[in-house]
């Protein structure tokens, strides 16, 4: 083999390890986190479930929040993908609604120790909170902006609706995520509720 494609071999493998040591890391704070909480989690804990030495962390991660920061980013991106893939195959706006919202508090309740970080009450990631919330609120005015072109939603301020419906999802995640025995689906149906028909008995 020629001096610089066996150059590229090696450095392919090399970047290869990398990326899984990477993986191993992330993967093993979800499931020290899951178990022992944030702050219960310390480096040495992740470390040895990712079955690397300390020294091997501080090369990817220089304090466990970075590393944390990281996974929630991730986190954030699959929930992303999963809500894109509800707007992609649900057409009809007042299904997708729902649909958009079971699949939050689903995906709320399989992460559900990462979610109490990330939004539970003295969340410490404020800034991917925020990116968060801002991606939501442009899904949730294009679906907004989509129904009421339709005929399906009243005609109103879309980016009004989309503020007010993110931010009550995300509070009653918020609440959710401490409470034992509540029932997601049936959280997610109320909230569904809540959205589409108001809290008034009958037409004002």
């Amino acid at each position: 083999m020629p001096r610089k494609a066996e150059d590229a071999s090696v450095g392919e493998r090399a970047h290869r390890r990398r990326e899984q040591t990477a993986r191993q890391l992330l993967e093993a704070a979800r499931n020290v986190l899951a178990a022992k909480g944030y702050h219960g989690t310390k480096i040495v804990d992740i470390a040895r479930a990712a079955r690397v030495g300390v020294g091997t962390f501080y090369l990817y991660y220089p304090t466990k929040e970075a590393l944390f920061l990281e996974l929630v980013e991730d986190t954030v991106v699959r929930l992303k993908v999963e809500l894109d893939l509800v707007r992609a195959t649900v057409t009809d706006p007042v299904e997708q609604a729902r649909t958009r919202t079971l699949t939050f508090f689903r995906f709320a309740s399989d992460n559900r120790e990462l979610f109490r970080i990330v939004f539970g009450h003295g969340a410490s990631f404020h800034d991917v909170v925020r990116r968060c919330q801002d991606s939501f609120i442009r899904d949730m005015q294009e679906s907004l902006e989509v129904g009421m072109a339709r005929g399906t939603f009243r005609s109103a301020d879309a980016a009004v609706w989309a503020h007010a419906l993110t931010g009550m999802s995300l509070q009653v995640v918020s609440w959710w995520i401490d409470q034992e025995g509540v029932s997601i689906e049936e959280v997610a149906r109320s909230l569904s509720d809540l959205a589409m028909h108001g809290i008034a008995k009958g037409p004002a």
